[in-house]
């Protein structure tokens, strides 16, 4: 792989990363694989860098060409805000206002972006508010010794799908993925460019529960914030819901959520329409888990 531009794409869990390696030059997916931390890779640096290192030099990759970082929406903020008409004018005074009311924190402590979605002076805006940690920002930026590892692109996992829903399948209608991770599922509406709605299920009610029992909460937990996103936006209605996340290749949640949604086809993402996948089985094993890295990936791969 010597001779091949490599972009890598991380997603920092709570004690692992998730990550792929792609091939810019013919759209495809190298490796993906998900590597336990043991500790917060945000706050120790130095494990994430470790790890990292060390899972490069087992794959024999000499280098990358860019690297970027996605944190899950349950580490940071992602919102759809409705900004004033006479707060317009003073965008980024009235979200750091915003996020300081809903954090009951400095909003200094928060790095603050936006995208605007639709609406114009007279009437107001509603934007696209992604926030995360300044502390985290500052770690990624200063911590890394190995200067070809320090990200040069930091987004959350919600736009991360956006990029790969984007690029791999060609958006030109509302599409729905659920991602349905350990620490929380995340279902997003979107057309190209555009996030419709979102929503989340914490995974907090499942403490003690049996493997079934768990898998049904989440379930009914899934199927009622549809519902809601569906009677609060009628544009939000799809009958398919792409499926990814740590539990998207355990037969039995996949099978449990079918049963539950039975209006709606669930489409794990393990195939794109203008994406090649790994095909050997320990390149691949972890697809499903990294689709918010493989995003990343795409994000930074566009931006050099």
């Amino acid at each position: 792989m010597s001779d091949t531009k490599i972009y890598m794409g991380i997603e920092a869990a709570d004690a692992s990363l998730k990550v792929a390696l792609l091939d810019a030059a013919e759209r495809r997916v190298l490796k993906t694989a998900v590597l336990e931390t043991e500790t917060s890779p945000l706050d120790d640096v130095y494990s994430f860098e470790t790890v990292l290192q060390g899972w490069l030099d087992y794959c024999q990759i000499d280098s990358v060409e860019a690297v970027a970082v996605s944190i899950p929406a349950f580490r940071s903020i992602v919102r759809q805000v409705y900004v004033p008409a006479e707060a317009s004018k003073n965008m980024n005074d009235y979200l750091r206002w915003y996020v300081s009311l809903i954090t009951n924190a400095d909003a200094n402590e928060y790095i603050i972006d936006y995208q605007t979605l639709f609406g114009e002076d007279s009437l107001g805006y509603t934007v696209m508010l992604v926030a995360v940690r300044q502390q985290w920002v500052d770690n990624l930026r200063k911590g890394f010794r190995n200067k070809m590892l320090a990200p040069k692109a930091l987004d959350v996992d919600v736009v991360s799908l956006m990029n790969l829903m984007d690029y791999a399948e060609n958006l030109t209608e509302l599409e729905c993925v659920v991602k349905a991770d350990y620490a929380g599922v995340t279902l997003v509406w979107l057309t190209k460019d555009n996030l419709q709605a979102l929503r989340c299920v914490s995974t907090l009610p499942l403490v003690n529960k049996t493997k079934e029992e768990a898998y049904q909460i989440l379930a009914d937990g899934i199927a009622e914030q549809i519902a809601q996103a569906q009677a609060e936006n009628a544009s939000v209605v799809t009958k398919t819901i792409h499926l990814c996340g740590d539990m998207a290749g355990d037969l039995s949640f996949v099978e449990n959520l079918r049963q539950t949604l039975t209006d709606c086809q669930i489409v794990p993402m393990d195939s794109f329409s203008n994406m090649r996948l790994p095909i050997e089985a320990e390149d691949s094993a972890a697809v499903l888990s990294c689709a918010g890295a493989i995003g990343a990936a795409l994000n930074v791969m566009e931006g050099v």
